[in-house]
């Protein structure tokens, strides 16, 4: 990647570790190389694939000190010379696997970004928005609607629906006219019905299975998703009719379970995985229905880029009811001074 000769803020880790290996440095902002944006990042979200990179649960594929950050909302700054179709100063929305982990990412105060991946980002949804949606409501789509296939008539049982993606799922089960049963631990309940869950069962006790027979009518559910990083397989499989799916979205802490095989074979039980590439037109379609409202953005709470460590901290110990956003110093200073500020030299 090219350099410019100007420097920026940044958050990078020069190996795999706890939070404490994410440290604030100044670096010199990169120019776009051939095929490439140059973008201001407005903010960023930090998503599980981060903190599985950070601790080595994931393979960062390019030599460190490497930049975290699978997401960004901002404007571009600087095009290479071969990009055509964008202008700068564009507000744009960027998510694609390889963003953070294949090339730096966007815990930066600057991001050099394929221009093939960006997403036009709609005047109606403001940066922090995008971001807290992003990535979650990609996951979710890849899990629900590409893996899933999800239909109208499906009964779709969400594990671990409080989390950032089990609540996007919520909003586009809910959306698209399926019947949502939303599974999580304690004290969620109202939020989880206000996005859209039709039933809210506390995850906890050895009756979930009876449970969700019940709120199905007896016929069980034709869709189970795993938004968690555990998974009880048993359990899951148990909750679903004959021909009924469980699709698994997302890194499990304990990655071996025990199969029925012929549970699976007689009741035509199938399970999959939930992993690949947010595509831009799946992201055009995300965007535009945040702007009218048909979707809603989750944030949890928003920190400087300053204080990445300690929202992986908390994000690991203490999980909110959406998304940490990350916004640069500079522009969260920007945004909290007045209008008419006039700098004194």
């Amino acid at each position: 990647m090219a350099l410019s000769g100007e420097s920026m803020r940044a958050i990078i880790m020069e190996n795999i570790g706890k939070p404490r290996v994410l440290k604030v440095t100044r670096i010199r902002k990169p120019a776009p190389g051939p095929g490439q944006a140059l973008v201001k990042v407005h903010a960023a979200s930090v998503n599980p694939c981060d903190l599985h990179l950070r601790s080595g649960r994931l393979i960062i594929r390019k030599p460190m000190p490497h930049i975290l950050g699978a997401d960004l909302a901002g404007k571009i700054v600087a095009l290479a010379d071969d990009v055509k179709g964008w202008e700068i100063g564009a507000r744009v929305f960027a998510c694609h696997e390889g963003l953070g982990r294949e090339i730096n990412g966007s815990y930066a105060e600057y991001c050099a970004v394929p221009a093939d991946q960006l997403i036009p980002l709609p005047d109606e949804v403001d940066y922090q928005s995008a971001v807290a949606a992003g990535a979650s409501f990609a996951d979710a789509h890849l899990a629900l609607v590409t893996t899933g296939r999800l239909k109208k008539v499906d009964r779709v049982v969400i594990r671990g629906a409080a989390g950032c993606v089990g609540a996007s799922v919520i909003q586009i089960a809910g959306a698209r006219g399926a019947k949502v049963i939303a599974i999580s631990r304690s004290g969620f309940a109202a939020k989880l019905k206000e996005i859209g869950a039709d039933v809210v069962l506390e995850d906890a006790g050895d009756d979930l299975v009876r449970q969700v027979k019940v709120a199905t009518d007896e016929r069980g559910a034709s869709l189970v998703l795993h938004c968690r990083d555990e998974l009880n397989l048993v359990e899951s499989l148990a909750m679903l009719e004959h021909g009924g799916r469980l699709v698994i979205a997302g890194v499990l802490r304990k990655p071996q379970a025990r199969l029925d095989a012929m549970d699976l074979y007689l009741r035509n039980l199938s399970i999959v995985g939930s992993y690949g590439a947010f595509k831009p037109k799946d992201g055009e379609s995300l965007l535009k229905n945040l702007a009218k409202g048909a979707y809603k953005p989750l944030v949890d709470q928003v920190l400087p880029l300053s204080q990445a460590r300690k929202a992986h901290r908390k994000m690991e110990k203490e999980p909110g009811f959406g998304k940490i956003v990350l916004a640069p110093d500079s522009i969260l200073e920007a945004e909290q001074k007045p209008a008419n500020w006039i700098p004194i030299d």
